[in-house]
C-alpha cells in the first residue's frame, strides 16, 4: 500500500478512536470559534451549506442557530463524527469523504465552512482550487485556522506531547500548522486570486483553554485525533499517556489553585467566489 495512503488510513483510524471522547472534550471548547465563524457569514446566507471536515457538528450547530439554513450536508472522513454530527443537526445529510478527494460536483454548494478541519488537508493550495469549483458563483467559503507556533500554548503542549512519548507509533502526527497560520499573508493573496475567490476578510482572535486542574486538561487533549494516534488502539498504554500528557501542561499550572490556562491564537478567514 502506498505510504502517503498508509498515513491517511492511520489519520483516520485516529480519529475514529477518539470521537466520542473529542466530541465530549476538546470541541466543547471550540464552540466559541465555531460562533465566530458563523458571525463572520453574510445574511441571508447562500446555501446549500457544506461543513467540511466537520467533526461532531460543532460548527454546523452554530450556523443553524444564526443563519438556519436548510439545506446542510456535513462531511468527514470519520463515520462516527458524522454519525454524531448527524444526531446534533437534525435533518442534515452526511458523507464520508477525504477533504482531499470530494466526491461533489462543480457548484454545488452556496456556502462551504470548515472550523479547523482544513487546516489538515494534505495540499492546501490544491484544496482551495476544488472548494473554489463546488462554490456557485457569489457563493463564500468561511473557515477557521490555529496561528503559528509561537502564539499557541495548547499546541505547544500537544507537540510535547508527542515528541517525548517514548513508544513507537504507525503513522505521521498531522501538525498544527498550516500555510494559514500567518493570517493574511501573501501565500493566500495569490492562491485565493488563482482559485477565483476574492478575500473578504480576515481578522485575528485568541482562545484561552481553562481547566480547573491538570487531570481534565490532559483528558481534553487526549480527546484528539492528534494523539489517538500514539495508542495506536494499545489500551494498555491509555493510563501512561493520560500522565505523560499531564506533565506536558505542569509549565501552565497555576501553584496555588491548580488550574490550568493556555491560549493559542487562531485566524478568521471569509473568501467569496467572484462572480463571472
Amino acid at each position: 500500500m502506498p505510504e502517503k495512503k498508509t498515513e491517511v488510513l492511520s489519520i483516520r483510524k485516529g480519529w475514529e478512536e477518539a470521537a466520542p471522547a473529542y466530541r465530549e472534550g476538546f470541541a466543547l471548547h471550540l464552540e466559541e470559534i465555531s460562533r465566530h465563524l458563523s458571525e463572520i457569514l453574510p445574511a441571508p446566507l447562500p446555501t446549500p451549506v457544506l461543513d467540511l471536515a466537520c467533526g461532531p457538528g460543532t460548527a454546523m450547530a452554530a450556523l443553524d442557530r444564526r443563519h438556519s439554513p436548510r439545506p446542510s450536508v456535513g462531511c468527514d472522513f470519520s463515520r462516527r463524527m458524522l454519525g454524531f454530527a448527524r444526531e446534533r443537526i437534525r435533518g442534515s445529510h452526511g458523507v464520508v469523504a477525504d477533504q482531499d478527494l470530494l466526491p461533489f460536483a462543480p457548484e454545488s454548494f452556496g456556502t462551504v465552512i470548515s472550523s479547523m478541519g482544513t487546516i489538515f488537508s494534505r495540499n492546501p493550495e490544491d484544496q482551495l482550487h476544488a472548494i473554489a469549483r463546488l462554490l456557485k458563483p457569489g457563493g463564500v467559503f468561511a473557515f477557521s485556522a490555529w496561528g503559528s507556533p509561537s502564539e499557541t500554548a495548547m499546541g505547544a503542549v500537544s507537540r510535547r506531547i508527542v515528541e517525548s512519548w517514548p513508544h513507537p507509533y504507525e503513522g505521521a502526527v498531522p501538525p498544527l500548522e498550516s500555510p494559514f497560520s500567518p493570517g493574511h499573508s501573501a501565500w493566500i493573496d495569490r492562491v485565493a486570486g488563482e482559485s477565483g475567490f476574492e478575500i473578504r476578510e480576515v481578522s485575528s482572535r485568541w482562545l484561552v483553554f481553562r481547566f480547573d486542574d491538570s487531570f481534565s486538561a490532559a483528558k481534553a487533549i487526549l480527546g484528539t485525533g492528534r494523539l489517538a494516534l500514539l495508542l495506536g488502539g494499545r489500551k494498555e498504554l491509555e493510563e501512561e499517556l493520560l500522565s505523560h500528557a499531564m506533565g506536558a501542561f505542569a509549565p501552565h499550572r497555576d501553584p496555588k489553585t491548580g488550574r490550568i490556562e493556555v491560549a493559542n491564537r487562531y485566524h478568521l478567514f471569509l473568501l467569496s467566489r467572484r462572480r463571472p
